[in-house]
């Protein structure tokens, strides 16, 4: 991401935020991690400190200016300093806030272009993951809007976008079924092949018999958050289930977590897939 667009759309944000919502700064926890920032400044409270927008630019700019890494020299007999002078700073606590203040800048910019394609697409984006939904009919040219957004007209140079797997988005998988989507948890590793993905420990392994039941009762409440409907749900349950009996969980211990479930979420779906196991 080019270090003079990143100053450029920082500055701009706090400028605009300024102007139109009358925001000069965030009143920021000095220890606390469950307390909220806030745009309200409080000078009494002696358990915040306000930091003005100039000053988080100050540190920005910076940040983009003294990126300075420590490497050992060839054969260990001593280390060079090599400061980094393109892109965003690596390992900086700034980072990932400037590249999402940046990234939305861009998109913001590229919206400000179009005309009626506004009402044609929805996009959502997640760090730098994109899900773009768009129209199919005779009203605008759906095929050469994709094409100019796949060739990264909406991020500057040097970013380009990379076509992702077909109906999925970070860890959902997707598809569009009659008037809705459907969508369930991602899995690479499909019933009855050859598993691509291993993420789990096997049952044999030194772990407390608490943690492996923990471990499947998660995954389980994981599956049943991220399915559409019951189908979906039993689907991608039994599939993730076959990943722990190749791992050789007992069935038991499986069916006792799906019955579990049934009875403390009131969802029958539960039983049917422990009878399915």
């Amino acid at each position: 991401m080019p270090q003079e667009v990143i100053r450029f759309a920082m500055r701009d944000v706090a400028a605009k935020i300024k102007a139109q919502r009358g925001y000069e700064g965030v009143t920021v926890p000095r220890r606390s991690k469950t307390q909220a920032c806030s745009w309200k400044r409080d000078d009494r409270r002696r358990d915040t400190i306000w930091i003005p927008f100039e000053t988080m630019l100050d540190v920005m700019s910076f940040a983009l200016d003294h990126a300075i890494v420590k490497l050992p020299t060839f054969g260990g007999r001593g280390e060079i300093l090599l400061r980094q002078v393109e892109g965003i700073p690596m390992g900086c606590a700034t980072s990932p806030g400037m590249t999402i203040i940046t990234t939305g800048w861009m998109e913001h910019e590229w919206q400000s272009t179009l005309g009626e394609e506004k009402r044609m697409f929805r996009a959502r984006r997640y760090m730098d993951d994109i899900l773009l939904i768009c129209a199919k009919n005779a009203t605008w040219d759906s095929t050469r809007f994709l094409a100019d957004f796949e060739r990264s007209e909406c991020y500057f140079p040097p970013l380009e976008l990379e076509d992702g797997a077909d109906g999925t988005f970070l860890e959902t998988t997707f598809e569009w079924k009659g008037d809705r989507f459907r969508y369930w948890i991602k899995n690479e590793n499909r019933a009855g092949e050859e598993p691509k993905v291993w993420r789990y420990k096997d049952y044999r392994s030194h772990a407390p018999f608490a943690q492996k039941r923990a471990l499947i009762t998660m995954m389980m409440k994981k599956v049943a958050k991220m399915a559409s409907d019951e189908q979906a749900l039993r689907e991608s349950a039994l599939q993730k289930l076959a990943e722990f009996r190749r791992l050789q969980y007992p069935i038991g211990l499986l069916r006792g977590v799906c019955s579990f479930l049934g009875a403390t979420t009131g969802n029958g779906a539960w039983i049917r897939i422990r009878n399915a196991i």
